[in-house]
């Protein structure tokens, strides 16, 4: 419980414990639970959108409203690395001055391009998909990504060598890609076929923009996570409007 709680604070903004200090072991434990942690932020946001659509809330203040709803209840850690990683990858430098800019807290023009085009597509999808459906895939999309960041810290080379991905990756094993992806497996399956070959379409065209940023940073970093993570949801939508 306490490896589960690990992860849940620090991939939302839920609190539950006055912890203070954290070891490299903490998070690497937690790396399992990445899926049901996903479940829980599904589940949130379902419960959110379920909400708005009893109160027959216009389709487009509906998506707006969801968009806000991440943003307090999961927090802005995801579009951190999106943000980011959007600055370094598409600033056309070398690799080390690509990781420099990562690092950097000041937002480039690259990371404002990337974030308004991905909160608008998030909200096309949102007003695309019915909202019945959309509740499902909400849950769906949220245990898929959050269980692809899994293979992103077990199966790539860290960029650095150090940062807050490097305590996920530290001491992550390689057992633990097989138990998330069972356990996403069994929870997305539940949500129906259409929404399990979704999240396959999904894993691999994520995989195949990790080896992309592989090849451009020599490795994965935690802000990559984040990106990864963001691409992730908004390639899922985009493909359930179609598959779903």
């Amino acid at each position: 419980m306490r490896d589960f709680i690990t992860c849940l604070e620090f991939l939302t903004r839920l609190r539950f414990s006055k912890r203070t200090e954290w070891h490299d072991d903490d998070f690497s434990r937690s790396v399992p639970y990445f899926p049901l942690v996903g479940l829980v932020m599904g589940i949130f946001m379902g419960a959110v959108n379920y909400g708005l659509c009893y109160l027959h809330t216009p389709a487009l203040m509906r998506a707006v409203m969801l968009v806000l709803a991440e943003l307090i209840i999961i927090g802005a850690l995801m579009y951190d690395g999106f943000m980011d990683t959007s600055d370094g990858v598409f600033s056309a430098r070398d690799r080390e001055r690509m990781l420099e800019i990562m690092k950097d807290s000041h937002v480039g023009s690259n990371a404002v391009i990337a974030l308004v085009c991905l909160v608008l597509l998030k909200v096309a999808a949102y007003t695309t998909l019915e909202p019945q459906k959309l509740t499902y895939a909400l849950v769906a999309m949220y245990v898929c990504t959050r269980t692809f960041m899994v293979s992103y810290i077990v199966n790539y080379k860290y960029a650095r060598k150090t940062g807050i991905g490097h305590m996920f990756t530290a001491y992550a094993k390689s057992a633990y890609t097989y138990i998330a992806f069972f356990v996403c497996l069994g929870l997305v399956y539940a949500c129906g076929l259409p929404y399990l070959y979704t999240a396959v379409g999904t894993f691999f065209i994520c995989q195949a923009i990790a080896q992309f940023l592989c090849g451009q940073l020599g490795g994965l970093t935690g802000d990559t996570y984040g990106f990864l993570t963001e691409c992730g949801v908004v390639i899922y939508l985009m493909l359930a409007t179609y598959i779903i």
